[in-house]
């Protein structure tokens, strides 16, 4: 976990130069391709539960966990708090990693505090085959500055 969060803290780094930015963490299981999704550990200590998510002001987002993987990508956001998510990176599975494309959606719901839902699934390429990790996951949004 230790190691996550100095890998992500590194990448937050790149982008000091944004006046705004959102960053959401976000905890649920993740299919990573042995016959279904793992289930919830509780108390959430499994680090295959979590994910971060940094998302700019010109609407890129760089999304870090161990299961679907790592992505740069565009968020489209709308109004009432939902959005779509595309881009590209590195897709890892239990059968490998390699290159691959991923979709999301999800949806913010900010009060006092923001509440965060997302369906992350990805599809990557390793030799011989292709793996598609997916994960659901539901969390908070923190504005940053």
């Amino acid at each position: 976990m230790i190691m996550l969060i100095s890998l992500c803290l590194g990448i937050m780094a790149l982008f000091e130069e944004s006046s705004y930015a959102k960053v959401t963490l976000h905890l649920g299981p993740a299919s990573v391709g042995g016959g279904g999704p793992n289930p919830i550990s509780i108390p959430p200590t499994n680090i295959l539960d979590y994910e971060l998510v940094w998302f700019n002001k010109d609407q890129t987002e760089i999304s870090v966990s161990l299961f679907p993987g790592m992505f740069y990508g565009y968020r489209a956001t709308m109004k009432n708090g939902g959005y779509i998510s595309m881009g590209g990176g590195l897709v890892l599975n239990i059968h490998g990693f390699g290159p691959g494309v991923y979709s999301a959606f999800g949806y913010n719901s900010c009060g006092y505090f923001c509440f965060n839902i997302e369906y992350k699934q990805a599809l990557g390429f390793i030799t011989g085959m292709t793996i598609s990790p997916y994960a659901v996951r539901i969390g908070m949004t923190f504005e940053l500055f």
